[in-house]
Parts: structure tokens; C-alpha cells; sequence
């Protein structure tokens, strides 16, 4: 009888259905469209995976973060994967994924930022919609470029127009290493903001579903598939 009743469980934990939607931020290497026309990003797999492994049958959509946050703030029925910010402060933080979202400013080789006083000298593009350290954004006495887009401000520094770019690091090094540049044109960054990056749903979403997520999140991170996704898009860490 508890064998049944095992089976029971499990074919139902199979055929989970949830209005619930399941956003990532569009944001190469987190969830875009690959040159191939594939929908793609670490975060959009690690999304899938939670996803096939918890038995909830649920869609994945890649939006702007302006409208994502948006969505939130409306409490619609949603899950998201993003760093803990102010943000996302009104949300339930379920689990954290195993990686940090870390943002600051990534100079070129031979650049050497050991605090912030270091960015007076230097020439810093700072990419549209890219905001992350309250001081460094209202700092004026700053001289700062404003290329529309990251892959506009990496390639930039390639050329030896700037200095060094503000921004996510991994975003900038994903990028550069996606458009064939060396890892060796970057020096070592500046970090100003640190932030582990959580699975996030909003408190609409219900808690039975919230608990299967965070179930199979955690059962990712002690298998190993979290950090073999995270090393793919990554790189392993010395």
C-alpha cells in the first residue's frame, strides 16, 4: 500500500500545473535569443531545471527588468530568479541559487582600482539603464561616457577609447568572451555591489508551489548541476 501511495505521489508531482509565470531578466548572459535563435541564458536553464525537476508544469518568459519588476509590484502570480535588492525586498526570497550578482567598475589591463579614489583619473563608460551604487551614479566630479549598450562600451575598451566600464562583471565578461575577445584585456575590477542571487516569487504565489521550487533548487545545488550550468557559461574558478 505505501508503494502505491509513493507512485501516487510522485505521477502527481509530474502533472503539477501552475498559472504561475516564471520570469527571467532579458539581459545576455541571464536570458537572451542566441545568434541561432535559440532562447538561452544561465539563468533562463537554471529556471528549466528547477522547473522539470520539481514536476510543476509552468512557462518561462525573458522581459525587460523594468516590466518584470513591474509584474512583481502588481503581485501577479510569478517566480523570478534575481539578486536581493531593494527591488526585490517585498518579495519572498525562497532560496539562494549558489552564485553572486556582482556589479562595479571593470577596468582594462594595466588599470589597477584599489579603492574608489582611483576613478578620478580614469574614463568610465557607463552603459544606458546600468545603475547599481547610489554614490558612484550621483558622482558628477566623475568623467563618464554613456555608450547605449554593454557590448558598445566593451568593445570601447578594446579599442582603447575608455578606461573601464560600469556594469555587472559577469555581464561584460560574458560578452567580450562571446565576441572572441581575450579575458586578459580586463584587470581586476572594482567591486561596489555584491549580492547573492535568490529564486524569487511573489506572495500571491502559493506556498505549496513555493516549496516544491525551492525543493528542487536545493536538490540542484547538492547534485552539482547548478555549478556545472554555472561553469559552462562561466568558466571554471581557479
Amino acid at each position: 500500500m505505501l508503494f502505491l501511495q509513493l507512485l501516487f505521489i510522485v505521477s502527481y508531482a509530474n502533472d503539477l500545473k501552475s498559472d504561475t509565470k516564471m520570469l527571467i531578466m532579458e539581459q545576455s548572459p541571464y536570458g537572451y535569443i542566441s545568434k541561432s535563435g535559440k532562447t538561452t541564458g544561465i539563468l533562463y536553464e537554471i529556471m528549466g531545471e528547477i522547473l522539470s525537476t520539481s514536476g510543476i508544469n509552468s512557462s518561462i518568459y525573458i522581459i525587460p527588468s523594468n516590466r518584470l519588476i513591474t509584474t512583481m509590484s502588481n503581485n501577479e502570480k510569478v517566480c523570478t530568479l534575481a539578486a536581493n535588492t531593494p527591488d526585490v525586498s517585498s518579495f519572498d526570497l525562497i532560496e539562494p541559487v549558489g552564485f553572486k550578482f556582482s556589479a562595479g567598475i571593470l577596468p582594462a589591463s594595466g588599470i589597477k582600482l584599489n579603492n574608489y579614489s582611483n576613478l578620478n583619473s580614469i574614463v568610465i563608460a557607463v552603459p544606458l539603464g546600468v545603475m547599481f551604487d547610489e554614490k558612484f551614479h550621483n558622482d558628477d566630479s566623475l568623467t563618464k561616457v554613456r555608450p547605449h549598450h554593454y557590448i558598445n562600451a566593451v568593445k570601447m575598451l578594446q579599442r582603447g577609447r575608455i578606461d573601464a566600464i560600469a556594469g555587472a562583471i559577469h555581464v561584460l565578461k560574458f560578452l567580450a568572451k562571446n565576441e572572441g575577445m581575450s579575458l586578459s584585456i580586463f584587470g581586476k575590477p572594482l567591486i561596489l555591489f555584491d549580492s547573492d542571487v535568490y529564486l524569487v516569487c511573489t506572495k500571491s504565489v502559493e506556498k505549496y508551489f513555493q516549496n516544491k521550487l525551492k525543493e528542487s533548487l536545493i536538490h540542484l545545488k547538492n547534485n552539482g548541476k547548478i555549478q556545472v550550468l554555472l561553469d559552462s557559461y562561466f568558466g571554471k574558478k581557479d
